[in-house]
């Protein structure tokens, strides 16, 4: 189908020269002059080329990568492999660091904390996310749509706020051990990790309001469900520069110092 391609292009750059593309009738033809890979053609008319850029589409559509079984083989088990990784590994970490009285030490409780924001991950997202590429439609319902972006939000929170606390208790046991140890005592430590999780939760809260389920009538009968996050109803600039700076810039300027 190479040919085609090759005369839309130069028919279009014919048409751009000679006057414009939307006067063209459909009686219009125009004759070309060119040789090319041992191709020689004629003429060619309004009917034809839209022909052309109908085949074209259809061959677009037809070579969907997603479509491709040996693409969803490719992608189905590196998920699998993520998902396998993300589970076992962090549920390792918190088995480890509660069931071992040796490894229950400040930071190990925040590692176990920070693991299971990762496992929350691996559980509510990593396969509803593989299912966006492979299934055309959302199958899941309206509730788990939204619990899906409630828990993606809340893990990455939950991860970032966890990560300032390690960083801000380690730069205070190191630079001011004996202060550190009157001021943030194990009991503190764990209100500030319960802390952590309440603001995440409250900060991913409104996800149940924003995020919703769409039906979408492709014709023919056909319909299709997407989940989406419904950014007419918050100003959305303004959110997306509270969540720049709250998630990203101010984590960043205290891990850094610290």
């Amino acid at each position: 189908m190479h040919w085609i391609r090759y005369t839309e292009t130069m028919a279009l750059d014919h048409f751009d020269n000679e006057r414009n593309y939307g006067d063209l009738s459909k009686n219009d033809t125009y004759s070309l002059g060119f040789n090319s890979n041992n191709i020689s053609i004629d003429s060619i008319t309004n009917t034809e080329l839209n022909n052309s850029f109908a085949d074209s589409g259809d061959e677009i559509l037809d070579d969907y990568i997603f479509d491709r079984t040996d693409v969803r083989a490719i992608f189905i088990t590196l998920y699998t492999l993520v998902f396998c990784c993300c589970f076992f590994g962090n549920l390792l970490v918190i088995l480890v660091v509660t069931l071992s009285r040796r490894l229950r030490s400040i930071t190990n409780f925040f590692l176990a904390n920070l693991a299971l924001a990762d496992l929350c991950v691996g559980l509510f997202c990593v396969f509803q996310n593989l299912s966006l590429y492979l299934i055309p439609s959302w199958i899941f319902g309206d509730f788990l749509c939204k619990m899906y972006q409630f828990i993606h939000s809340l893990s990455y929170t939950a991860s970032i706020f966890i990560l300032v606390v390690i960083c801000t208790e380690r730069y205070f046991a190191i630079i001011h051990p004996i202060t550190c140890k009157q001021i943030l005592t194990p009991n503190r430590l764990r209100l500030v990790i319960v802390g952590v999780w309440i603001t995440s939760a409250l900060y991913s809260a409104p996800k149940f309001i924003w995020v919703q389920t769409i039906t979408n009538d492709l014709g023919d009968g056909q319909t299709e469900t997407i989940c989406i996050n419904h950014r007419k109803k918050y100003d959305a600039e303004l959110f997306d520069m509270i969540n720049f700076g709250l998630l990203y810039v101010i984590p960043l300027c205290v891990m850094t110092v610290s």
